[in-house]
């Protein structure tokens, strides 16, 4: 199974720690929203690629 990790904001660090639990023995990518200018068309491709999504707000 593969889990998307959207993040609006810099996560602290129970977050991280949260995140990192969710996807144990799963390969996770993550995708900030926070850093620079937003590429929406890979973030498109990686919404539809990934089994499961989590938005980070």
């Amino acid at each position: 199974m593969k889990i998307l990790h959207v993040f609006r904001h810099p996560p602290d660090a129970e977050t991280r720690q949260l995140a990192a639990s969710l996807c144990r023995e799963r390969e996770a990518t993550e995708f900030n929203l926070y850093q620079g200018p937003v590429d929406y068309d890979r973030l498109l491709d990686l919404i539809t690629t990934h089994d499961q999504v989590i938005s980070w707000w």
